[in-house]
């Protein structure tokens, strides 16, 4: 009987044991950004460019580089890339402009055009691809608004809470959205028509730096220290206490893991969301962490306030 208790306890300490990336990558500036599409990693930096790097083995696919702007003293400086994603190859970008502005581009074949320019006056936060002709785009008011690439027109605009905007994340099939703000309540909308379906509460009462959305399970990081994970079909959740603020947080693909940037530390933790165990923590990521991102159940990416980008295998 002891040697099955002495086993147990040798697997349970390696099944929670401390995990060191598999993979750095060094980006070209601090990284504002990522998103992880179709095995691929694309990145926004603080020194105006686009990059994006494979997955499986790190190496870098492309780099986009956006002109110099001009700053609010009138110096020209790099513009920083605040949002990205990427659909059917085509990629996007909310991308700082000359005092203060943001623009919104597409790039297509390498070659970048914008889709909304500095003239328009949106103080874009976020934008993300609903499908291929349309976009989810949010501004700092937190107003969130629906762009139609092929007529460049807006199709709705709501506002679905006071607050300043913080995030938003599409579900995996992109008909359903949850925004969050600094109110600490998560709104979920329909993509494609901005009907608003209902309102989380309750689980966070501060600000939610970061929302990811799978299945019926919205996951929150927020501000309160709290780690909150809902049920959207009931409204209920599940709340992680951490010890510092929690700045980035994401669900995997199956709901079997949620992870959050837990600790002053950067360390990335993961919980079991069937036993509400904490299971992995991820050391390495050396400044404040801005995304976590799922590729499978077994490997995630992140990125924090500086250049380096982590890629973690889970045992």
């Amino acid at each position: 009987m002891k040697y099955f208790l002495l086993f147990g306890m040798m697997l349970s300490t390696l099944l929670s044991a401390e995990l060191s990336p598999r993979s750095i990558i060094q980006a070209g500036g601090n990284v504002q950004q990522i998103a992880l599409v179709d095995g691929k990693i694309i990145a926004g930096t603080s020194v105006g460019t686009l990059e994006m790097y494979k997955l499986s083995d790190a190496t870098k696919l492309s780099k986009i580089e956006f002109p110099n702007i001009k700053d609010f003293t009138g110096d020209e400086v790099a513009p920083k890339i605040f949002s990205v994603d990427m659909i059917d190859n085509t990629l996007l970008a909310v991308v700082q402009a000359s005092s203060g502005a943001r623009e919104l581009y597409l790039v297509e074949e390498g070659k970048p055009k914008v889709l909304i320019d500095a003239h328009a006056n949106l103080f874009i936060s976020k934008a993300k691809f609903v499908d291929k002709n349309h976009i989810l785009v949010a501004l700092l008011s937190n107003e969130l608004l629906l762009w139609d690439v092929k007529n460049k027109k807006e199709i709705y605009r709501i506002q679905p809470n006071p607050s300043h905007f913080s995030d938003f994340a599409l579900n995996e099939n992109r008909t359903m959205v949850a925004s969050s703000c600094e109110s600490g309540e998560i709104t979920l909308f329909e993509a494609l028509s901005g009907k608003i379906i209902k309102v989380l509460k309750g689980g966070n009462v501060d600000n939610v730096y970061k929302v990811d959305f799978k299945k019926d399970v919205v996951l929150c990081a927020g501000q309160d220290r709290r780690g909150i994970v809902y049920n959207v079909q009931n409204g209920s959740y599940e709340r992680f206490d951490g010890s510092f603020l929690i700045y980035a947080g994401a669900l995997s693909p199956s709901l079997k893991w949620g992870a959050f940037a837990f600790n002053e530390q950067n360390d990335i933790v993961l919980f079991d969301l069937v036993t509400k165990n904490k299971a992995h923590t991820l050391k390495g990521q050396r400044s404040t962490l801005n995304t976590i991102v799922f590729a499978s159940e077994k490997e995630l990416v992140s990125s924090s306030d500086d250049q380096f980008i982590m890629i973690w295998r889970l045992p």
